[in-house]
Formats: C-alpha cells, sequence, structure tokens
C-alpha cells in the first residue's frame, strides 16, 4: 500500500452533491440587475450572485432616484409630424387662381349684364356729374322698363356723330314728344321740363315731335354740350344703360335722377 505523505495537502473537495462548483457557476447564467424599472418585491430573489451578495452602490442609487421620482419612466419623444409645405401648386391653384378666375368671371359678367363703370371725359354734364367722375350704369333696369322722362342714360352715339366712347346725356323727349326750346326753358308737349341743376340754355330750338324709336337728349351743362340740340335723335336701341350713381372720387359720390 502506497504511504501517505502527511506534509501533503489533502486536495480540496470542490464538489457539492458529485458537482464541481466552478463547473457549476459556469453554467449558472449571471444575471446581474444594474437598472430597475420599479422596485423588485420583497424577497425576491434570482439566484444570481448579485442577489445573494445585495445590489450594488450604484444600482439602489438609481432605485431610489426613480422611486423619488414617483417610479415613472420618460415618454418617448414623439414622432416627427411631417413637414407641411407652405406653398405648392394645387394650394396656389386652389387658394389664388380659382379665386382669381371666379372674381374675374363675375365681374365681366356682372359688367355685361348688370351694371358697368364709366369715366366722364367732358364737362357736359356740369354740374350734376363733374369731369373724370365715374359713374355706374345699371344695365339691367332697362330689360324691366322702357325708358323715362329725366334718366341720364349712356349710349352709344348715333351715325354721324364723333365716335370712340358712349355719350351720358338726360333723357328729355320720348318716342312722339313734342319738344320746343325757347326762352331759356325747355317744354316737353307744352309743359315746361324742369331740370334744376341744369344750366340755362341760350339757344332755340323750334317745336318738333321726336320719332318713333327715338330719343332726344340734353346735357345739363346745356351750351357747351353735343346733343340733340346739334345733331338730333339717339336711337332706342343704342342704350347701353341708366347712369344711377357717381361712385368716385368719394366727395363727389350721389345719386342721379332728375
Amino acid at each position: 500500500m502506497a504511504e501517505i505523505d502527511p506534509t501533503r495537502e489533502a486536495p480540496k473537495d470542490n464538489s457539492k452533491d458529485g458537482l464541481n462548483m466552478d463547473r457549476k457557476e459556469q453554467l449558472t447564467p449571471q444575471i446581474r440587475h444594474n437598472r430597475w424599472v420599479t422596485a423588485p418585491p420583497a424577497g425576491w430573489t434570482d439566484g444570481s450572485r448579485a442577489q445573494e451578495d445585495g445590489f450594488n452602490a450604484a444600482a439602489e442609487a438609481e432605485e431610489a432616484s426613480l422611486r423619488d421620482t414617483g417610479n415613472r419612466i420618460a415618454a418617448p419623444p414623439a414622432p416627427a409630424k411631417p413637414r407641411r409645405r407652405i406653398f405648392s401648386f394645387r394650394t396656389i391653384i386652389r387658394d389664388v387662381v380659382a379665386p382669381l378666375v371666379i372674381a374675374f368671371t363675375v365681374a365681366m359678367f356682372a359688367q355685361a349684364t348688370i351694371a358697368k363703370p364709366y369715366q366722364i371725359p367732358s364737362g357736359s354734364m356740369l354740374p350734376t356729374i363733374q369731369l373724370q367722375d365715374r359713374i355706374l350704369a345699371n344695365r339691367l333696369v332697362y330689360r324691366l322698363h322702357s325708358v323715362q322722362h329725366g334718366d341720364v342714360i349712356v349710349f352709344t352715339p348715333p351715325m354721324g356723330v364723333e365716335q370712340g366712347t358712349p355719350y351720358v346725356k338726360r333723357v328729355i323727349g320720348l318716342p312722339g314728344d313734342v319738344i320746343d326750346i325757347r326762352g331759356g326753358k325747355t317744354y316737353v308737349n307744352g309743359e315746361e321740363f324742369v331740370v334744376p341743376s341744369a344750366v340755362t340754355p341760350t339757344y332755340t330750338r323750334p317745336a318738333e315731335t321726336v320719332p318713333d324709336g327715338m330719343l332726344f337728349v340734353l346735357g345739363d351743362n346745356r351750351n357747351e354740350s353735343s346733343d340733340s340740340h346739334i345733331w338730333g335723335y339717339v336711337p332706342v336701341e343704342n342704350v347701353i344703360g341708366r347712369a344711377d350713381i357717381v361712385y368716385w372720387p368719394p366727395k363727389n359720390l350721389h345719386l342721379l335722377g332728375n
């Protein structure tokens, strides 16, 4: 039998239940919880050496900080919204071009059928309408009723009269009326036709009957107006509309009429 040397240290028995402890540690996952969302429940253990040895100081400090803030986790940042394009072709069409087209169409329709502005280029209607005043002609009114005595009308001048721009005059005689101008007064069918703002005429015109389909017109500035007392009558079909208002400049704003 071999003799045992008493000076030789016996090998340590590192096995437990027949299993080498170093080997067991290698096989057992060493889970170290250095960060906690919430504190673990009392008595909790995962069998790791970190649990057996206790939490390290950094983990305990972080856990305490979380408890102090109500165990809240910072919300993740909201996803960035897609950047909205301030200008785009569709937006420009919808918000700029389309409204302008509609407004232009409405304005053109209104001028063609309802009302149209005109600028007065002469002083033939003084003092009722001043030179360069702007008036609005109602194009719809004569579709509802016929021309009346005293209306201020816008019309295309008859053939033989200087063309280029519409004229603005006051209607004195309708078809069938007898017109007579004498002694500074204007008579229609034997009765004086008074226009308070009109200048007293210095000319005379013998009595005459207005033909069918024609109008006799005069400017309120009787002696300085190119009108029926010089070149005759205006065909009814030449009438564009009735001037209802002087709208510009604002200081001259007023309604027109007899």
